[in-house]
């Protein structure tokens, strides 16, 4: 068996996770993540606020919005036309691909980034045929990848399901702002389900149509950044667009102008560190820059999080984009509504001042369907006068705007546009964004990929303690009545001090080890004949075997500190036996039960 089909068949045979639908023959893209699969996404999920929300210095608060979005939400997002994969389908068989993806494989070239045309041009000058039916692939088309519904029943209002969180943070944008006293930089997070309708998944966990992401808008400024000391030192591991890799001191790649904010460096930094508490070293995580051309739409500037797996090569299991004000400006293009903030200047100064008036009613009276493009068309003008000249034409009387139908020129009964000059300690701007998003589905895939060992030829999964399924098992040595109940009662007593604890007493001490190895469970405790006589319980650990005598009452202390990180040597804890002699030491509780 090789390893990917070993990481498969634990995930299913232990309860991480398997084709979702599975007696119907199943569904591509759809899995059920199994008990020990949800145990341990959530630990991912608590982990990630922790460390992001909980752990930081700013003002970070979480939303929940529905998955279910409008589409006139995701016209403005731009998602409605730029959300597409290029596919190419089977003439014969009428089996669907990812054309990108497919060229790619067969042909050992880069596809990502190409236009439509270079990807037919492609697949003109290159026989790529069809894995089903050997046919020859041609007709290369753009494919939108949103999930399309419609909301209400004898109704034309369209809706998606929302590809990502991040626009029902932007439009929910000014009332956490309100609600939050009005404080910039805030971070606006959100975990939940989003779906993509992916053409032709093939990954597992890693390309799914439906999953979890945990990510968060973070709104500052854009003229004042963060304090520098607290990262600026830490080196990372980049992979550049033009294909160069170097390790860079991320204080160096913000005063050399590669970072197109400084924030994008303070996450970037902010992000090792969450690897790492998932047990990825440093060389391990790479921030692979996009190209202007991979990038999606509304990113300046994109770093892809990747980490190397067994199977698939670099796995991508997050990204850091740089949003600009892109996503509050189209959103108040769109709805009329102004969600830009006021901001403290340094010291007063002159400012120009446009103040807008509409006259919402009499615009869509005369214009019906086009009055959107003439409100965004005003809000433009106005927009323009706050960085130009034209006070006098403002202030006219009437005022002329460029539409996607031609140039108009609007009267008072339409608009009212004033422009003047004041002394102003405040300034409106629209936040810019910094964007970290992060798949709760795909770490839990490389956590599995990443944590899977072999020892004596058995199987154990080296998870992190803080992401294990279970902190600890408790096991009575055999199933005589002392040592069972003397068990529970250890097992209560972590329980009620905080502990995520399982209990077995099915099987050999030997199985039920191995059984636990296999899930990633850092510690088992067993009670044998000296736990009964009040002499202390064994504290067994995963990776390496070794066990230790551990008193009853310091049990829940040692195991928290082993949890924070500490060696056994630390606690002052002699070895007791070694992975060998426990296995002798189950056999002669069975020989034990057989004579009784």
């Amino acid at each position: 068996m090789s390893f990917t089909d070993e990481v498969e068949e634990l995930a299913r045979r232990r309860g991480f996770y398997w084709p979702s639908y599975e007696i119907y023959g199943g569904v591509g893209g759809l899995y059920d993540i199994g008990p020990n699969g949800l145990r341990v996404k959530q630990k991912i999920e608590n982990l990630w606020r922790h460390h992001f929300l909980r752990g930081s210095g700013f003002a970070m608060v979480e939303i929940e919005t529905p998955l279910v979005t409008p589409e006139r939400v995701l016209e403005a997002s731009g998602h409605v036309d730029s959300f597409t994969d290029p596919l190419v389908v089977c003439p014969n068989c009428h089996r669907v691909y990812r054309a990108d993806q497919l060229a790619q494989e067969k042909l050992g070239v880069k596809t990502e980034g190409m236009t439509l045309d270079e990807l037919r041009d492609l697949y003109k000058k290159n026989e790529i045929k069809c894995e089903a039916c050997g046919t020859r692939l041609l007709d290369v088309q753009y494919f939108n990848l949103l999930f399309q519904t419609h909301i209400g029943p004898f109704t034309s209002d369209l809706g998606f399901l929302r590809p990502e969180t991040a626009q029902g943070i932007f439009t929910a944008f000014k009332r956490v702002y309100e609600s939050e006293r009005r404080r910039l930089p805030m971070g606006v997070a959100q975990v939940g389900r989003v779906a993509r309708n992916e053409i032709s998944p093939r990954q597992g966990l890693l390309r799914m149509r439906e999953f979890t992401i945990m990510e968060f808008e973070f709104f500052f400024d854009p003229e004042r950044g963060p304090d520098p000391s607290d990262f600026v030192q830490k080196k990372v591991k980049v992979r550049w667009a033009n294909g160069e890799s170097s390790v860079e001191n991320i204080g160096s790649l913000i005063e050399s102008g590669f970072l197109k904010s400084p924030w994008m460096g303070y996450f970037m930094a902010s992000t090792l560190d969450f690897m790492e508490s998932l047990g990825f070293s440093a060389d391990e995580v790479t921030f692979l820059e996009k190209g202007e051309r991979e990038r999606a739409h509304y990113s300046a500037q994109t770093f892809d999080v990747v980490v190397p797996t067994k199977r698939w090569g670099e796995v991508e299991v997050a990204g850091i984009a740089y949003r600009t004000d892109y996503d509050l400006r189209r959103h108040s293009q769109f709805s009329g509504e102004d969600l830009s903030v006021s901001v403290q200047l340094p010291a007063p100064e002159k400012r120009k001042v446009v103040s807008v008036k509409l006259n919402r009613a009499a615009i869509g009276k005369r214009f019906g369907e086009r009055a959107e493009d003439v409100m965004k068309a005003i809000y433009a003008a106005a927009e323009s006068m706050r960085t130009g000249s034209e006070v006098a034409s403002a202030n006219s009387g009437s005022l002329e705007v460029q539409t996607s139908f031609g140039t108009l020129e609007l009267g008072q009964e339409y608009v009212k546009v004033e422009v003047s000059e004041e002394l102003v300690s405040t300034k409106k701007v629209f936040p810019h964004v910094v964007e970290p998003s992060f798949g709760a589905d795909r770490l839990l895939y490389v956590l599995l990929d990443h944590g899977l060992k072999e020892k004596e030829g058995r199987r154990v999964l080296s998870l992190p303690a803080a992401v294990a399924p279970y902190d600890v098992a408790v096991f009575p040595l055999i199933q005589e009545n002392g040592m069972v109940k003397k068990a529970v009662e250890v097992l209560d007593a972590l329980r009620g001090a905080g502990f995520d604890a399982l209990y077995d007493e099915d099987g050999t001490i030997g199985r039920r080890y191995a059984r636990v190895d296999e899930i990633g469970v850092p510690w088992a405790v067993t009670v044998d004949e000296l736990s009964v006589r009040g002499k202390g319980v064994t504290v067994r650990e995963r990776d390496t075997w070794k066990q230790w005598r551990v008193d009853e009452a310091r049990l829940a202390e040692v195991l928290s500190a082993m949890k924070a990180g500490k060696g056994a040597g630390e606690l002052g804890l002699a070895e007791e036996r070694t992975g060998g002699e426990a296995r002798k030491k189950g056999r002669e509780g069975r020989e034990r039960e057989k004579s009784w």
